[in-house]
Order: C-alpha cells, then structure tokens, then sequence
C-alpha cells in the first residue's frame, strides 16, 4: 500500500509515514488554524521534495493573493507555476452562488445540480492532466454549502468527493469546523480521513493541536499533538501531548514557535 507523505515535520509521524495514496483527506477547523498553510505546504514538499505535481483549487482567495502570502514561509509559489509543477485554479463562488440562487427551485439531485458540479469538476480535472499532478488540494469545501437546503447540500458534496476519489491524486480538502452538537457533516463521513485543526487557549497562552479523528486503513494516533506556526510552516510535535492524564508542559517558547535550524536546514525547538 503506498503512502504520499505530507512532507510537514512531526505530521507523518502520527499516520504510519503518510496518507494512502489516491485517498480523499478532510482537514477541519476554525478560522486561523492554518488550514490554508497545511495544504500549501503539503502540495509544496510534494513538489520540491518528492517531485508530485500539485493543483491549488481556492474558491476563496484569488491566485495572486495566495502567492503572496505563502512567500512568508518562504515558498515560491510563483516559480513553481512556470515552471508548470504547480497550477492555482480559482473556482468563482460568485457564479456558483448565482447560479444556486437561479435554480433554488429545482428538485435536489436534478440535472441542473449535476452539471454545475460537473463543470467545477471539469476544470480540475483538466489541470490536473495538463501537468500530471499527483496531489490536489481544495480550499474549501464550505464554499459547495452556499444553497440553505440540507438535501441539496448533501448531494453537491457527495457527488463532488465520489468524483474526486477517481482522478488518482492524493487529495486534501479543507472545511470550517462546527462545534454545533446538531450539526451533520456529510463530509466527514465520505472522505478516508478527518484532521481536525484546533486552537484554544491554556493559561493565558494560545495553544494549536492537531487531532487525527479517523484515517481508514492506517493506525493513526489518537492524541492531541501541539503544532506551531513558524517562518517555515507547520510543525508538528509529535512525542508531546496537549491535553491528558500525562500531559506535559509547555514553554511559552514552543508555542511562540521559538525554533532555530540545525546544521542539517530542519527545525528543533530551543529551550
């Protein structure tokens, strides 16, 4: 069974060394979790580190801005777009959202759901053959929950993940945490594996864990593992607990991502 890993530091650890290949990975969480950063950095390692192809849908933010932004971590996103190792596509929500309201009348499962699904498809679908990308990566899934009608929600993502399961990447798809106990996440039922970002705070301290809550056919971890936000990314600490029976204790250096680089160009936190 091959395994793509993600290439984030402390991550694969806690997966048995990476996703299964061509699987569908939800990863959820609130706002400023760094969902955005998590998937950036796995298409980017993905393609300087292990020479996969990679394909950034954003129905939120436009090409240019995502570029920008990941230059904070270092990473030219710009560059590896010329070289065609990279493609960002931008999925118009607007249109979508046009185009929801237009047919909000129409049953659930009819064909005019079926072919606005179809198109957004048809779009990934060809970038990801024009560059023979092996790993994709969509932010977010929120932006399929414009329609207020459960039922046409429900069949918008269930067809949106079936069809991604078949174009051989290895996928992550981003969504907003909900903390409502109601709510049902069809999502998270259909993909192969739920990550779930979170932040909170402990003594006065903001505190980011990362929590695994299924990965079918891997033996995953289970425990709540710290995660920092540094000039290099997301790094996970693996062998640390956040919250337990045996939970230890943190400097405020680890969660102000206090890190230097070795001689070898990682990260290792300073005390």
């Amino acid at each position: 069974m091959a395994r793509i890993p993600t290439g984030i530091p402390g991550f694969d650890q806690l997966i048995e060394g990476g996703f299964i290949e061509n699987d569908v990975i939800l990863l959820i969480g609130g706002p400023g979790a760094g969902k955005s950063t998590f998937g950036a950095q796995y298409l980017y390692e993905g393609i300087t580190r292990y020479g996969e192809n990679g394909i950034y849908i954003t129905f939120e933010e436009s090409p240019a801005r995502i570029m920008r932004n990941m230059w904070r971590h270092g990473w030219d996103l710009e560059r590896l777009v010329k070289e065609d190792k990279l493609r960002i596509v931008r999925v118009d929500p607007i249109a979508y959202e046009r185009y929801i309201k237009k047919n909000q009348d129409a049953d659930p499962g009819s064909d005019t759901d079926t072919s606005t699904i179809e198109a957004v498809l048809r779009q990934i679908y060809a970038s990801i053959r024009e560059i023979g990308a092996r790993r994709l990566f969509i932010d977010s899934m929120t932006s399929l929950k414009i329609t207020p009608d459960p039922v046409n929600v429900r069949y918008i993502i269930l067809e949106f993940i079936k069809n991604i399961e078949s174009f051989d990447c290895t996928t992550l798809i981003t969504s907003e945490l909900n903390n409502d106990p109601e709510h049902f996440s069809v999502e998270e039922y259909l993909a192969e594996g739920v990550i779930c970002l979170k932040v909170f705070r402990i003594g006065g301290e903001r505190i980011r864990s990362v929590e695994i809550l299924k990965m079918r056919g891997t033996k995953h971890d289970e425990v709540l593992r710290p995660y920092v936000m540094t000039d290099h990314g997301i790094i996970v600490y693996p062998t640390q607990s956040v919250i337990g029976k045996e939970a230890d204790v943190f400097s405020a250096e680890i969660f102000n991502g206090r890190t230097k680089t070795d001689e070898s160009g990682s990260q290792r936190l300073t005390g």
